[in-house]
């Protein structure tokens, strides 16, 4: 019953936290559609006025008129979009014709990013410019909207260049309210912000293409609409985003609503919920808590000592008792189904010179990074390595025949080897291992004992090689294999 009282209120909790989602999304949204459209409206005023401008220049007429008379024709009737800055025709070789500002500058302006554009493509249309500080006004941030002119047989003959006045978006977007911690941007698809409010002047124009924030929103915004969630790295402040594209254009208006404004309300209604489930489960949960810490110290206990049991201490493999009781089960598999295994006897080699040496907390030091190589060197969840004794280790691969085993013994030799732990007295300069191979078969091994003994013959057999080496046994060994002492022998 509680289970279920439970059950149901964090369902309704989750409910209504959809819901307060849901409904940030869809305001977002619609912030976002009423500042698209109005950059939309705007920027059609910009463009007929551009191609009504255009007509006038290219109109045969214009070339009889007087410089007066053609600054009264072009530009008489004055700006007809709020914020336009000027008006200007830029010819072929990106000289100014023509301007709204009183004069016509000298320099060229062929090298524009707004001239090029128009000049190579001529598909285009209209192009809106990167923002950038106005050269009359060093104040004044705008961007520069262009369209190409073209004569009669298509080639190019130049623009028509308008800029527009930053403030327009900063006034447009300063009228709405998004709640604490609100703000609404306008980005490039490429990255570049025209606007942000609030935010100070200087992250206009700022290219954010390489920030981790935006490479991780950049596919997103590639789509007509959309939202996401992301932590700003300006404030830190997590917030839902809600993006509209502009038609036509590279622009994206984003509008974000700081998670703590969408959820304030919902976060209420969950402390009242948490109270009322607190209050009335507070015996439930002190009688819970008694038994649980019960319960939780005997299975530490348990747990604890079944690991003390199977594994061994220092190099976290299992230990001698727990691999006898796996060959154990191993070797009654293979009797039932001729089921082929294989076993590596591996020893670290000079290991006694190496205690010697450097002293026995290396020496545990280098079985424990040994032990990690061997378990990392295995291929299969199924295989197993287990200490044997002292600096001898032994790993058990399953339905594994000698190539097989071969290979994997001579992954584990090449994974301790190249650990470069140094070792002055191994004529190698570094800790290696000998690795002895042996593969069940039926007619030669009349028990487990026999292929382990076959392993440690041919890992004395590599040994005796040179050691750093690995070696398939050629036959089952006749004599038991050692059992390890305490500490390793000299012969290693």
């Amino acid at each position: 019953m509680v289970a279920l009282i439970c059950g149901l209120c964090f369902w309704l909790i989750y409910k209504s936290h959809e819901e307060a989602r849901q409904n940030a999304i869809e305001n977002s949204q619609n912030v976002a559609l009423v500042a698209q459209r109005d950059i939309v409206r705007n920027i059609e005023i910009v463009s007929l006025s551009m191609d009504a401008l255009a007509h006038r220049y290219q109109n045969t007429m214009f070339k009889d008129l007087t410089n007066s008379q053609k600054h009264s024709y072009l530009f008489g009737s004055g700006l007809e979009a709020k914020h336009m800055v000027f008006t200007a025709i830029i010819d072929a070789a990106g000289e100014v014709v023509a301007t709204s500002l009183p004069g016509v500058p000298s320099k060229t302006y062929a090298d524009r990013s707004y001239f090029k554009i128009q000049r190579d493509r001529f598909d285009v249309g209209l192009y809106i410019s990167a923002p950038l500080v106005a050269k009359f006004d060093n104040d004044l941030q705008a961007v520069v909207l262009s369209k190409r002119l073209s004569n009669i047989d298509g080639s190019f003959a130049g623009i028509v260049a308008m800029a527009l006045d930053l403030d327009y978006f900063r006034e447009l977007f300063s009228g709405i309210a998004l709640g604490e911690d609100g703000v609404i941007s306008l980005y490039s698809r490429d990255g570049i912000i025209y606007m942000r409010v609030p935010s100070s002047t200087a992250m206009v124009g700022r290219d954010m293409s390489k920030s981790p924030n935006f490479l991780q929103v950049r596919d997103a915004i590639q789509r007509d609409s959309g939202n996401f969630f992301i932590r700003s790295s300006t404030d830190g402040v997590e917030r839902l985003f809600s993006f509209k594209s502009v038609p036509g254009t590279r622009l994206v208006v984003m509008v974000g609503r700081s998670e703590k404004d969408i959820y304030k309300d919902w976060w209420d209604d969950v402390y009242g919920t948490m109270v009322m489930m607190s209050l009335g489960g507070l015996v439930f949960l002190v009688l819970f808590w008694v038994l649980r810490k019960e319960l939780r110290k005997r299975v530490e206990a348990e747990e604890k000592l079944n690991q003390l049991a199977r594994v061994d201490g220092l190099t976290k493999l299992i230990n001698r008792r727990t691999l006898d009781d796996l060959l154990e089960d191993l070797w009654s598999v293979s009797q039932r189904g001729n089921v082929a295994f294989s076993i590596l006897f591996i020893d670290v080699d000079n290991f006694k010179l190496y205690n010697d040496t450097y002293g026995h907390q290396k020496g545990d030091d280098v079985l424990a990074a040994v032990a990690q190589a061997i378990t990392d060197a295995l291929p299969r969840s199924s295989d197993v390595a287990a200490r044997y004794g002292g600096e001898e280790f032994v790993v058990v691969l399953a339905e594994t025949e000698a190539p097989g085993a071969m290979l994997v013994g001579e992954k584990i030799r090449n994974a301790i080897e190249i650990l470069k732990i140094p070792h002055s007295r191994s004529q190698f300069g570094h800790v290696t291992a000998s690795i002895g191979v042996a593969t069940y078969d039926r007619n030669a091994h009349a028990s487990i004992e026999a292929v382990l003994n076959a392993a440690d013959g041919a890992l004395y057999e590599a040994k005796g090689s040179g050691r750093n080496q690995v070696k398939l046994s050629s036959a089952p060994a006749t004599t038991p294999a050692p059992i390890p002492a305490t500490t390793p022998a000299a012969a290693s």
